[in-house]
């Protein structure tokens, strides 16, 4: 078992560093391409209605069909080598698109979009194992903080980085597509410096059958109620966060007649709104779980979703409105994740880890065909979505109630406390 390291050790700044790279070049590249997409096919084209909900589906399938054996490999080996080995796969495949980009085939670049969530998907088991293996239970909720506000602060800059790259780059894509190379060389340099993780379970085993180990996984969580309630509400949280993201670009270019850089900048609005929320939450947090900022964050999420749907129509409010959806969900999502992370159990943490990307998966998966039916049967707006969003946050934040009954006084006594200053 290596020594317990401290948040500000180099070796977790490189993680952090490692884990900025890798979500920067994730949002960049997916952006780069839907942008390419959008203006290739037509703005407002059927094809590109079409091809969007489709991207964001293929880059999280494969933390369906993956997950399992990334859980076995986080599981089985060190979580270091996991991660590095990950990040150099990730250099393979920016360079298949920047080919894919020169050559303009945009169906080619869906595979290639397909490839980047496979890697991704390698990558998260052990990132999110290594944090409670390797830091002191009471750095937990601080940790997540700066995890997720590295992260969303990475998704803001390549979110940014897309829409300005893709105007920038205009008829020769594949310039752009140079930075997602660079980028990937940059967080395979940084994976080596990661704080050492202890070895493997040996006894951990690989099932060929991609499904079965989570659906065991599921099983066993029903001993834990909390856990298993955890899991459900945090893949909530990127259902609401991916049926967004592909919705934001038609709310730009078709509600506020902006082009890919009001994309990027709206992308970066919500994505700050979580980093900064979710440290805030782990300050408040006081070392400990705080269970009482699952519901005020829920419902002032459903609220700042339903005034984006109103009232957003000028930029400004556009802004405001999505950054107070990130921040307020940054609130709802911290203590979930730090929940599925302290109470899985240790020696199956990575599978446990998998399970929760699996359903994550199917949650964003399921994001993409609601906005598929909302833009294309129902002939919804992106407004339209927005106000869906706030509709289902309430219903979900009443279904958590009425499961967890204690989270309103908790939720009180977390008030009451941090007004009174205890």
């Amino acid at each position: 078992m290596s020594a317990k390291t401290h948040i500000n050790s180099l070796g977790f700044s490189a993680y952090l560093a490692t884990q900025f790279a890798g979500a920067f070049n994730d949002n960049l590249f997916k952006l780069l391409l839907i942008c390419f997409a959008s203006n290739f096919l037509g703005e407002s084209s059927a094809a590109a209605k079409s091809y969007v909900p489709l991207a964001g589906a293929l880059f999280i399938l494969p933390f369906l069909l993956c997950s399992a054996y990334a859980g076995y490999l986080a599981d089985r080996f060190s979580k270091k080598p996991v991660m590095v080995a990950s990040k150099l796969a990730e250099v393979v495949v920016m360079l298949a698109g920047l080919l894919f980009f020169r050559l303009k085939a945009v169906n080619a670049l869906l595979f290639v979009l397909f490839c980047m969530g496979a890697q991704s998907s390698f990558f998260s088991p052990a990132k999110y194992g290594f944090l409670p293996e390797v830091l002191p239970a009471s750095e937990l909720p601080r940790a997540n903080g700066l995890n997720q506000l590295f992260t969303f602060m990475a998704i803001i800059l390549g979110s940014w980085a897309g829409g300005a790259l893709s105007a920038w780059s205009g008829a020769s894509p594949h310039l752009a597509a140079y930075f997602c190379v660079l980028i990937a060389i940059v967080g395979s340099l940084s994976s080596l410096g990661i704080s050492a993780t202890p070895q493997g379970n040996p006894l951990a085993r690989c099932k060929l059958d991609p499904f079965t180990p989570h659906l065991n996984t599921f099983l066993e969580m029903r001993q834990n109620r909390l856990l298993l309630l955890s899991l459900l509400a945090n893949s909530y949280f990127w259902f609401v966060g991916a049926l967004f993201q592909l919705s934001i670009v038609f709310f730009a270019k078709d509600s506020l007649r902006g082009d890919d850089h009001l994309v990027g900048y709206l992308q970066a609005a919500v994505a700050l709104g979580i980093g900064f929320g979710s440290v805030i939450a782990g300050f408040l947090s006081r070392r400990k779980i705080e269970y009482g900022l699952i519901l005020p964050g829920g419902l002032l999420m459903s609220l700042c979703a339903l005034l984006l749907g109103l009232y957003g129509g000028t930029r400004l409010n556009a802004y405001i409105f999505s950054a107070g959806l990130g921040f307020c969900g940054g609130f709802f999502q911290l203590p979930l994740i730090t929940t599925i992370q302290k109470h899985s159990p240790k020696k199956s943490l990575g599978r446990y880890l998998a399970a929760a990307n699996a359903l994550d998966c199917i949650a964003m998966i399921t994001a993409s065909l609601v906005q598929w039916l909302l833009l294309n049967s129902l002939q919804l707006r992106a407004e339209g979505i927005f106000i869906f969003i706030a509709v289902s946050s309430i219903l979900v934040m009443l279904l958590l109630l009425k499961a967890v009954p204690a989270l309103l006084q908790r939720s009180k006594k977390m008030l009451t406390g941090q007004l009174l200053g205890h």
